[in-house]
């Protein structure tokens, strides 16, 4: 697939990786479909690509809101006359334990991580069978991968979008519509900051952060080479991944150390 001239939404586009992917896509070529619930932040995107040449539009939006979410993807095919790419990467964290996480924290996080996904992929996907092709963009994480201690219910949500976003190949693959799931580790963004539960710096965050620049950048280049998984870096992400598959004893005993440190 080529990015220029692809009718591209984006979530969470109002910061962090969804905002670089839809700088990067749009330096590329695409339409650029800009979605969150922070307008002016969306405004101000907007602006930036349009001064650099390329196509927004913002569109402020509650994915949470299946009302809403249905209403953003029907303007957009009514606007660009068609969505070619969806980048389900609306997102929150969480920093807890199992067994202490507020039961509204837990239902918030499932909320956007997974049930906004969900939605975004069943409004847009019959979109895609009526012409034939389309792309579905999953931003998961090393998390969905990997179990981490004290982020587990955030672990949780991003393996669920996974197992969603490896489904969703199998199921439509026949009718032109491919699926990548992407693995970023930590990336220098606020997300940490917004997340739910507890303040300050969770175990796994000792890692040193990429910047959500270069995440955008293999999800550009993963896009054009038709990857269907996308890793940002050999280390500490696809190495540790790998690790886990055939020594996961090893990588067990890491985060078990971790999360007794974390609770002292």
């Amino acid at each position: 697939m080529r990015l220029s001239g692809a009718r591209t939404i984006v979530t969470g586009a109002s910061s962090g990786i969804g905002r670089a992917i839809a700088l990067e896509f749009a330096r590329r070529g695409a339409q650029v479909v800009l979605a969150s619930r922070n307008g002016d932040a969306l405004n101000d995107l907007s602006a930036s690509i349009k001064a650099e040449g390329g196509r927004a539009i913002a569109r402020p939006t509650d994915v949470t809101d299946t009302t809403a979410l249905d209403r953003m993807v029907s303007t957009t095919v009514d606007e660009l006359g068609g969505i070619d790419i969806l980048v389900n990467n609306a997102g929150i964290g969480m920093h807890s334990g199992i067994a202490d996480a507020a039961g509204s924290d837990v239902e918030a996080l499932f909320r956007l991580n997974v049930l906004a996904a969900a939605a975004a992929i069943r409004a847009a996907v019959p979109v895609m069978r009526r012409q034939g092709s389309g792309l579905v963009i999953n931003i998961s994480s090393v998390a969905g991968r990997i179990v981490i201690p004290r982020i587990g219910y955030y672990s949780a949500s991003k393996f669920a979008l996974t197992a969603i976003g490896d489904a969703l190949r199998l199921e439509e693959s026949h009718r032109g519509i491919r699926v990548m799931n992407v693995f970023p580790g930590t990336t220098r963004s606020r997300f940490g900051e917004n997340r739910l539960g507890i303040r300050g710096r969770a175990a796994h965050q000792r890692v040193p952060p990429v910047p959500a620049e270069k995440v955008a950048r293999r999800v550009a280049i993963a896009v054009e080479r038709n990857r269907r998984t996308v890793y940002v870096s050999w280390l500490p992400d696809r190495i540790g991944v790998a690790a886990n598959h055939v020594a996961g004893w090893a990588v067990a005993g890491v985060l078990q150390r971790w999360a007794r440190r974390a609770e002292r």
